[in-house]
């Protein structure tokens, strides 16, 4: 029976090619014949979902529960600048948010689980997951039958993170926020700029909207942190020319449903203060919505338990949760799960975040997920 340091090498063989082949999302093709390639050679019963996402299936005994275990496998629309010798050989693409690690993981954790599958005591169901960035991924893998036949029972997530160094955390209970992707659009009235009362400047609207969306970020208090961000504002189409549009885009991020409809209540109202004021019509709209990511108690228990034993005083058991967003809370609304953040920042190096063109981690991380996962599968913690 081989160890799991055995596969280590393979591991990263794993994911320096899935880091030189990034592909966005729903369009993974090379990706997921890279994964069925694999799979089938090793003899790992499997199945491409649609065009891009793979399921595959280690089916010991069908008595036993089936544990999911899922890894996102699309890249972003990044121009890379790690200087990796493995950089990504797509201009303007790149694995900047763990998923060639993640992904790697999986592959690898298939490959020693096959191997060794004597030592299971649970089947387990790798889910090869596209579109996650997109937040359609986890729908798309459900439509696709990821949760049935035999039908699964818990599912493990994983992610990296870099700021820290080697180390290992596990929430408590609430572990990623409950996020809706906003579009607002405003329209107000052109007109040259020679004659400014005869238009309604949609672009002075939407900087007012913009003031009070920090306002509100700095002043609201609510049960849980949250963030109402927006990154992108258009507006216009000449200099000359009193602007008729504008669009703002954004997300907010709320750890409490009750917290979210607040937020949300209050942009309302702020909306509609301004368009008294400005003469604008603006238009609220949420584009998609994912819940918040709650761990089951009972396998955060036996995870503390693992995460203990592997890296001792690197084990952290967090109440804190992360303001990000994770569309696999889309499978843990049927079925309990769990999600585990390895962090893998550098030592004495400079750490990017995610989605930075620079962000890379510390691949001895990877053995930790390799070890803690195949440990959540086997013996007395199954």
């Amino acid at each position: 029976m081989r160890t799991c340091q055995e596969y280590y090498g393979e591991l990263r063989e794993f994911r320096h090619w899935l880091h030189r082949h990034p592909e966005l999302s729903m369009e993974e093709e090379e990706t997921s014949c890279f994964l069925l390639e694999h799979l089938q050679k090793w003899g790992i019963p499997c199945r491409r979902t649609g065009k891009t996402g793979v399921i595959a299936d280690i089916q010991v005994n069908p008595q036993w529960k089936t544990v999911a275990i899922r890894s996102e496998i699309d890249g972003l629309p990044i121009q890379e600048q790690t200087g990796c010798s493995f950089a990504s050989v797509y201009p303007g693409k790149m694995h900047a948010c763990g998923h060639d690690a993640i992904t790697a993981v999986n592959l690898c954790l298939a490959k020693a689980l096959w191997e060794n599958r004597s030592a299971l005591s649970c089947n387990v169901r790798f889910l090869f997951e596209p579109g996650e960035e997109t937040g359609e991924g986890a729908a798309y893998m459900m439509a696709h039958g990821a949760l049935k036949n035999p039908e699964v029972r818990e599912i493990l997530i994983f992610h990296f993170a870099n700021q820290e160094s080697r180390s290992m955390e596990i929430q408590k209970s609430i572990t990623t926020a409950a996020i809706g992707g906003i579009t607002i659009s405003v329209r107000g009235k052109s007109s040259h700029w020679f004659q400014p009362k005869e238009g309604i400047d949609a672009l002075y609207a939407a900087s007012r909207l913009a003031v009070e969306i920090h306002r509100l970020n700095e002043t609201l208090q609510t049960e849980y942190p949250f963030v109402l961000g927006f990154g992108q504002m258009s507006a216009g189409t000449a200099g000359n020319i009193v602007a008729g549009e504008a669009v703002l885009k954004g997300s907010l991020r709320a750890f409490a449903e009750q917290d979210f409809s607040y937020v949300w209540q209050q942009l309302e109202n702020t909306i509609r203060q301004i368009e008294e004021e400005t003469g604008a019509d603006i238009c609220l709209e949420m584009k998609k919505k994912i819940p918040p990511m709650i761990n089951d108690a009972e396998l955060v228990k036996r995870g503390a338990a693992i995460g203990r034993k592997l890296l001792q005083e690197k084990f952290s058991l967090g109440e804190k949760p992360f303001l990000v967003g994770d569309n696999a809370a889309f499978y843990m609304e049927q079925i309990p799960g769990m999600r585990v953040v390895f962090l893998a920042g550098k030592e004495d190096e400079k750490n990017y975040p995610v989605h930075n063109p620079g962000f890379d981690i510390e691949e001895s991380s990877m053995e930790d997920a390799l070890e803690f996962l195949y440990e959540m599968v086997t013996g007395e913690f199954a």
